[in-house]
């Protein structure tokens, strides 16, 4: 591949000592740029695809602009980095970087991002609509690949998706403080101190922020790849079991209420040959008030009397246990030591009640796991907490006087 400055009549020799090799970064063999000739701001640039030691490497990225680092050098008037070309197999194309400054390929302005295709011959104007900084592009010259070779080979570049990233505007300060919060939030998933309700609440958050900055959440499913859903796969023809699993398969009965839902191993069944032991009546009837059909087939003898229900009484929650967890932890230690546990069980539990129901055992003692998820390391801690749970969670106590926070 060869750039020459357009209106260029001859090429620069190659013992006039004009050319370097190895321009820009990375270093790429094979790579030479000569120094601009008198009245033109462009170098002559050369990348020799045959050289011997880039033949069995992946095909390199060539940046254009007045950086250091770039392997087209242009003077200081250019950006840093204005465009790029890359080979994909045996195609070369051109991708602009800036929105505010345009490239011209052959008379028609680039979008950003977006690869075109170039041919022997091509005009590319770096500086429209001026005509002092316009390339002509030599794909077809006596360093060029020959018919049937492939080099740089036909492997793509390494990390293709990514030789872009500098290129790419520097990021809002509050998405990368978003970015932040959510390695905070994963780091915490990891250690279990993060609940469903938390990710739910940290997901519309997240999503104001996008909403804001303009972006918009899609599905992979439906747009990502660019094409409508895959069709459902046919289903797997049905086989004979063996003749224990049938029998085992045929003795289940379905579940009070889904009898009118066909079996799942049903097609199964059948194949094995027991499809008039499908249909079974319900061992126990289920009576759906509002449904007449389920009414009805339900025997009379089997409707129970409302009135010989003994209908049990309301079991009275203790107001104690309905405490907010912060509240509680300065209930209970007026030196408010304790409140330095209460990030941790918040996080591992909703409330005072889920604590009492799973680890108050027997009345008088807390379970050690409650304190090891807590984080509570202290004996002196953990007697505080006991004595609270023994003194308010007890029957006296339950149906005494209600926490202020409660009134």
């Amino acid at each position: 591949m060869r750039l020459d400055p357009l209106g260029l009549k001859e090429c620069s020799s190659w013992t006039d000592g004009g050319w370097f090799e190895k321009p820009g970064h990375p270093a790429f063999d094979g790579c030479w740029i000569h120094t601009p000739l008198n009245g033109c701001c462009l170098p002559e640039f050369e990348f020799l695809e045959n050289h011997d030691k880039i033949k069995g490497e992946p095909a390199p990225v060539l940046y254009v602009g007045s950086g250091f680092d770039c392997h087209i050098r242009l003077p200081g008037t250019f950006p840093s980095r204005i465009c790029r070309f890359m080979k994909h197999n045996s195609s070369w194309f051109l991708e602009a970087l800036l929105p505010k400054y345009q490239i011209h390929l052959q008379g028609a302005s680039l979008e950003v991002g977006q690869q075109e295709p170039l041919k022997d011959g091509d005009i590319i104007n770096l500086h429209p609509p001026a005509d002092d900084a316009v390339y002509v592009i030599h794909l077809d010259f006596a360093g060029s690949p020959k018919s049937g070779e492939d080099y740089p080979n036909k492997y793509p570049a390494r990390f293709p998706c990514r030789s872009s990233l500098l290129d790419a505007p520097e990021a809002p300060e509050e998405l990368r403080r978003l970015a932040w919060q959510t390695d905070q939030m994963r780091r915490r998933s990891e250690n279990d101190q993060v609940r469903v309700a938390d990710w739910s609440n940290f997901s519309q958050y997240v999503k104001q922020h996008y909403l804001k900055h303009g972006i918009e959440c899609t599905s992979w499913k439906e747009q990502g790849r660019g094409r409508p859903w895959d069709a459902k796969p046919a289903s797997f023809p049905a086989r004979a079991l063996p003749k224990w699993i049938s029998e085992l398969l045929d003795a289940e009965q379905p579940l009070v209420g889904l009898s009118h839902r066909a079996l799942p191993f049903a097609s199964a069944l059948r194949a094995s040959g027991y499809e008039e032991r499908l249909q079974k009546p319900m061992s126990e009837p289920l009576c759906v008030e509002g449904d007449a059909n389920l009414a009805d087939a339900v025997e009379p003898e089997r409707v129970l009397d409302q009135s010989l229900v003994v209908k049990e009484p309301p079991v009275e929650e203790n107001p104690w246990l309905q405490m907010p967890i912060h509240a509680w932890l300065e209930s209970i230690d007026d030196s408010l030591f304790m409140l330095q546990y209460c990030e941790q069980i918040v996080s591992n539990f909703d409330s005072l009640k889920q604590i009492h129901d799973i680890y108050f055992r027997d009345g008088s003692s807390i379970d050690a796991q409650f304190y090891k998820a807590a984080g509570i390391t202290k004996l002196g801690h953990k007697r505080i907490i006991e004595k609270w749970f023994r003194e308010k969670c007890s029957s006296e106590q339950a149906a005494g006087s209600c926490p202020k926070q409660l009134k």
